[in-house]
C-alpha cells in the first residue's frame, strides 16, 4: 500500500486539485457568468495551492529535519491566517470588480459577511482543513520515504555483507580439501564465488528473477552441506514453476542462515536442516526446519537479521505474505508464503 502511495502521490494530489477546481467552477457557474466563475475559482485555487505547497514542501520538511515542533506550529498558524485573509481579499476584489461594472452583478458572492473581520473568521476553518489535510498526506509520504530509504540501506548492507565467520571457515575448508580432494575443493570454491558474485554484483534492482534468487540460496545450502559433511543431515527440495517471476532479493536468506547457525551440535545427536521451496503461479512458499539442542545458548541477543527480514516483509509485501514460526525445545520451523506480483 505504501509503495503504491509513493508511486501515485503526485498523480493523486494533482487529481485532487483538478477535481476541486472543476467542482468549485461548476458550483460558482450557477451563480455568475462562466468567465467570472472561472477567474474566481482560479484565484482561489492558485492561492490555496501556493500556501499548501509552501507549508508542506518547506515548513514541514524543515520541521522533520530540525525537529522543532513549536516553530512549525507557529508557522502553520501564521500561514493559515494569511491564507484565510487572502481568500477574503479575493472575495472583496470581485465585489469591487462587480461594483465597477467589470462583471455584471451576480449571486456569486452573496451571503458574505458585512465586515472584513467576520468574513476572515468565517474563512479560517476552510483554510485550516485544507492545510491540515495536505500536511497529513505529506507527513505520511515523508515517513514512507524514510522507511523506503531504510530498506534500501538494509539491502545495500546485505548485498555488501560477507559473513566473515562463514568466509574463513569456507576458505579453511577449501585449503584442507585441496590436499585431500581437489575436485570437491574446486566445486566448493566455484559455489562460494557464485555466492559472492550474486551478493556484490547481481542484485542492483528492487526485484530479481526468482530463478537467480533460488540459485543463490541453493549455492548457500550446498556450501553448508560441504562444510558440515556427515555431521549434519540436509534435505533440500526445490519446485519452481516459473523462474521468471520476480522477488525481492535477500528476503529469504536470513531464514536459511539462521537454520544452519542454530542447528543442534551435540556430540550425541546428529542435527538436521530441512528446506522446501515451492512456487506455483503467484504463490511462493518457503519452509525451513532445523533441529535444536536443549542446551541453553552461551550468550543472549542476536536475531537481528530475522527481525530486519520480518520488517522488510511487512513493508515490501503488505497483506501479501504470511509468516509462521513454530519453536519448541528441539525443533525450530519457519513457514513463509508470499504472493508474487
Amino acid at each position: 500500500m505504501r509503495t503504491k502511495f509513493l508511486a501515485y502521490y503526485n498523480l493523486f494530489t494533482g487529481g485532487f486539485w483538478i477535481v476541486l477546481f472543476i467542482t468549485l467552477w461548476v458550483q460558482f457557474s450557477a451563480r455568475a457568468t462562466g468567465w467570472e466563475a472561472f477567474l474566481f475559482t482560479f484565484c482561489f485555487i492558485i492561492i490555496a495551492f501556493l500556501a499548501t505547497t509552501y507549508t508542506c514542501k518547506v515548513l514541514l520538511k524543515k520541521t522533520l529535519l530540525q525537529r522543532k515542533a513549536v516553530r512549525f506550529s507557529i508557522g502553520f498558524l501564521g500561514i493559515t491566517l494569511c491564507l484565510a485573509l487572502m481568500l477574503v481579499w479575493v472575495v472583496k476584489g470581485f465585489v469591487w470588480l462587480e461594483s465597477h461594472g467589470v462583471f455584471p452583478p451576480s449571486a456569486l458572492i452573496s451571503g458574505t459577511y458585512s465586515t472584513l473581520f467576520r468574513e476572515f473568521l468565517g474563512m479560517i476553518p476552510s483554510a485550516l482543513m485544507l492545510l491540515s489535510g495536505f500536511c497529513g498526506l505529506e507527513f505520511f509520504r515523508e515517513h514512507a520515504l524514510q522507511e523506503k530509504a531504510h530498506l534500501e540501506e538494509q539491502l545495500l548492507f546485505l548485498r555488501n555483507q560477507v559473513n566473515p565467520h562463514m568466509m574463513f571457515n569456507v576458505l579453511n575448508h577449501i585449503h584442507i580439501l585441496m590436499q585431500k580432494n581437489v575436485d570437491l575443493a574446486s566445486e566448493l570454491l566455484i559455489r562460494f564465488s557464485d555466492i559472492l558474485r550474486y551478493q556484490l554484483y547481481e542484485c542492483d534492482q528492487d526485484l530479481v528473477l526468482l530463478e537467480k534468487e533460488v540459485k543463490y540460496i541453493r549455492d548457500v545450502i550446498e556450501v553448508e552441506k560441504l562444510r558440515w559433511g556427515n555431521e549434519l543431515n540436509v534435505d533440500c527440495q526445490l519446485e519452481v514453476e516459473n523462474g521468471k517471476k520476480r522477488i525481492t532479493p535477500f528476503v529469504l536468506i536470513s531464514f536459511i542462515e539462521n537454520a544452519f547457525k542454530h542447528v543442534s551440535r551435540m556430540p550425541s545427536e546428529k542435527g538436521y536442516v530441512n528446506i522446501a521451496i515451492r512456487q506455483k503461479k503467484d504463490v511462493f512458499t518457503l519452509m525451513v526446519e532445523n533441529s535444536k539442542t536443549t542446551k541453553p545458548p552461551r550468550k543472549k541477543g542476536g536475531g537481528l537479521g530475522l527481525i530486519n527480514t520480518t520488517k522488510r516483509l511487512s513493508i515490501l509485501y503488505p497483506n501479501r505474505h504470511q509468516l509462521n514460526v513454530h519453536a519448541t525445545d528441539t525443533v525450530y520451523r519457519v513457514n513463509l508464503e508470499i504472493k508474487l506480483s
